[in-house]
C-alpha cells in the first residue's frame, strides 16, 4: 500500500495539481488499501498467527479512521468532531500554526485599534458621499503604506483561503480585498475650503492629508446640509487596494485604487434650541435632514418665545408689588 502511495506521489508530482486534489486521490487509495490491511489479517488469523493478525487489523482500524478524518475535510470541506490534525501539528511544531497564530494576533491588534475621534451616537451619525479625484487616491495610497509599515493595514483577507475568496468572489461578483471591509483611519476631520466641504486623514493631525471632498449627507446636498446644522466626521475608513477576484482557473490578484468612506454626524446650529434638550432628540430620529427636524426646531423657538412672553407679563406686577 505504501508502495502504491509513492507511486502516485511521484505521478502526481508531475502536474501542477492543488493540496486538495492530491488530499482526495490519497484519501480514496488508502480507502481501498485499509481494506487490504484487514484482509491480510483476517488470513493471518485463520493460518494461526494471532498476534501478526491482530497487529494488522488495529492497524487497519487506525488507518480507516485517519481516512475518515480526510475524507470529512477534502469531500465535505469540515472538520471530523474527532480530529486530531491541530494536536499532531502542534506536537510537530508545525510553522503554518505558528503563522495562523499571528495572523490572529494581527487581528487582534486591529480590532482592538480605534481612532481616537470621539464616540457618537448611532441614531445621529448619516453615511455620506465623498468624491476623489487623482490626488486623492495618491494621498490614500501613501497612508495605507504608513499603516502597513506600523503593523495596522492587515491584508490576508481576513485569513480566508483563495478557494474561499474564489467563492465569495463568484457569489457577489464583486472583487474581495486583502483588507476585507477597510480599516480606521487614525485621524481625520472636515475641513471647509474655497467652499467645498475636504475630508483630511492621515496618521495623525500634523501629517494629515486632503483625500476626498463630501458632496452629499444622506439625501441632502452639503450645502444645504451646512446652513441648519454643525456637521462633523464620525468615521472614516480606508477602502480598496489588493483584491482578488474570480477567474477561469482561480483567483486573479490585482491593485484597485483606495477609496475612503466616511459618516457624518450633526448638531442644531440655534442656541435656543439647544437649550431645551426635549425636542432635540427628534433630530436624532432623522437620517435625511427633512422637514422633521425643522417642525421640531420651530416647536422649540416656540416654547422659548412663550416663556420670554410669560416674563414680560410678570414684570408690570412685580414693579406694583415693589411699590
Amino acid at each position: 500500500m505504501l508502495s502504491l502511495l509513492d507511486m502516485a506521489n511521484h505521478f502526481l508530482g508531475y502536474f501542477n495539481v492543488n493540496t486538495t486534489l492530491k488530499g482526495r486521490i490519497y484519501t480514496i487509495l488508502g480507502f481501498f488499501g485499509d481494506w487490504y490491511l484487514l484482509y491480510i489479517g483476517i488470513r493471518f488469523i485463520q493460518n494461526q498467527g494471532y498476534l501478526r493478525g491482530a497487529l494488522l487489523i488495529l492497524v487497519f482500524f487506525a488507518l480507516m479512521y485517519f481516512t475518515l478524518v480526510n475524507f470529512f475535510f477534502y469531500f465535505l470541506k469540515r472538520r471530523f468532531v474527532l480530529d486530531p490534525s491541530e494536536k499532531i501539528a502542534a506536537l510537530l511544531g508545525d510553522e503554518r500554526l505558528k503563522e495562523q497564530e499571528s495572523r490572529f494576533n494581527e487581528h487582534g491588534r486591529y480590532d482592538h485599534f480605534a481612532p481616537a475621534t470621539g464616540l457618537y451616537d448611532e441614531k445621529q451619525v448619516i453615511p455620506a458621499k465623498v468624491e476623489l479625484n487623482g490626488t486623492n487616491h495618491k494621498n490614500l495610497a501613501q497612508i495605507a503604506a504608513q499603516l502597513q509599515a506600523a503593523n495596522l493595514l492587515p491584508q490576508d483577507y481576513e485569513g480566508h483561503s483563495d478557494q474561499e475568496v474564489l467563492n465569495q468572489a463568484k457569489e457577489t461578483n464583486k472583487p474581495v480585498f486583502a483588507i476585507g471591509e477597510g480599516t480606521p483611519l487614525p485621524y481625520f476631520d472636515l475641513r471647509q475650503q474655497d467652499g467645498h466641504f475636504v475630508v483630511y486623514a492621515g496618521m495623525n493631525q500634523m501629517t494629515a492629508l486632503p483625500v476626498g471632498r463630501v458632496t452629499r449627507v444622506g439625501l441632502s446636498d452639503i450645502k444645504q446640509a451646512h446652513e441648519q446644522f454643525k456637521l462633523f466626521l464620525a468615521t472614516a475608513v480606508l477602502q480598496g487596494g489588493v483584491a482578488k477576484s474570480a477567474g477561469r482557473s482561480g483567483v486573479i490578484e490585482r491593485r484597485l485604487p483606495y477609496t475612503v468612506k466616511v459618516e457624518v454626524t450633526f448638531s442644531e446650529k440655534n442656541a435656543a434650541s439647544n437649550a431645551t434638550s426635549q425636542n432635540s432628540s427628534a433630530f436624532s430620529e432623522s437620517q435625511t435632514f427633512t422637514e422633521e427636524p425643522m417642525r421640531s426646531f420651530a416647536k422649540s423657538a416656540e416654547n422659548v418665545d412663550s416663556v420670554n412672553n410669560s416674563l414680560s407679563n410678570k414684570t408690570p406686577q412685580n414693579r406694583r408689588e415693589n411699590r
